[in-house]
C-alpha cells in the first residue's frame, strides 16, 4: 500500500487510512467475489502485478455498485512500474478525453478503467485449455488514460504487450466511521458529462 499512496495526492483518499477489501488469491478469481468485496465502499485503488513483474493499478474515485454504470470521472487515473522497481517513483497516466468512461462497473466484470484502458474481466475458463483465463488483463493506453511518457500504450512490460497475466489482484478502499457517509456507494444520478 505505501507503493501508491504518494500517487492519492489530491485525491479524496489522500489522506484516509485505507484496508485491503478484496484480494483475488484470498478471495477467488471471479466477479462476483470481486463485486462481492467492493461493491458500495466508495472509492478504491486496484493494485496488481504481471507475470513478467509488472506492477500496475488505477484510482476509481466512483468506487464500485455492481449495476453496469459507465462512472465518469476526470480524477480517475492508472499507473505502474513497468519493470516492477516500486522503490522508483511510478508513471502516472490521467484520464484523458473528458470524464466519460473513466470506470465501467459492470457486475460481470472485474475492475474496468474506461472501455479498454485496464481491464481485469476475470472472465471463467471455457475448457480444460483456457486454465488461467481469469487472470488475464488487457491494456491499451491512448483513448481512454494517457500513453507512457515513452510512448508505449500499455502498462504491463515491454514483453506483455497489450495482454498480460496476473499473479496478484487486490483493491483498497478508504475506512470509514460509522456515522461517516460513504461517497458514492450506490447509484449515480444522472449527469451529463
Amino acid at each position: 500500500m505505501q507503493q501508491f499512496r504518494p500517487l492519492l495526492a489530491r485525491t479524496s483518499l489522500e489522506k484516509r487510512d485505507l484496508k485491503l477489501v478484496f484480494d483475488a488469491n484470498r478471495d477467488g478469481w471471479t466477479p462476483s467475489a470481486f463485486h462481492l468485496a467492493v461493491d458500495k465502499l466508495g472509492p478504491g485503488v486496484v493494485l496488481a502485478r504481471t507475470e513478467q513483474g509488472a506492477v500496475v493499478g488505477g484510482y476509481n474515485p466512483k468506487g464500485w455498485v455492481g449495476y453496469g454504470e459507465y462512472r465518469g470521472s476526470i480524477a480517475a487515473f492508472l499507473f505502474c512500474w513497468p519493470d516492477g522497481d516500486t522503490s522508483r517513483p511510478a508513471i502516472k497516466l490521467r484520464k484523458v478525453g473528458g470524464a466519460g468512461l473513466a470506470c465501467i462497473d459492470d457486475p460481470e466484470s472485474g475492475p474496468r478503467f474506461g472501455a479498454d484502458g485496464f481491464h481485469v474481466p476475470l472472465e471463467a475458463p471455457r475448457s480444460e485449455g483456457e486454465a488461467g483465463r481469469e487472470r488475464l488483463a488487457r491494456c491499451k493506453l491512448g483513448p481512454y488514460y494517457e500513453k507512457r511518457p515513452d510512448g508505449s500504450n500499455t502498462i504491463f512490460t515491454k514483453a506483455e504487450k497489450a495482454t498480460a497475466t496476473l499473479t496478484d489482484l487486490k483493491v483498497y478502499v478508504g475506512i470509514y466511521d460509522a456515522d461517516e457517509e460513504i461517497p458514492y456507494n450506490d447509484a449515480l444520478p444522472f449527469q451529463l458529462e
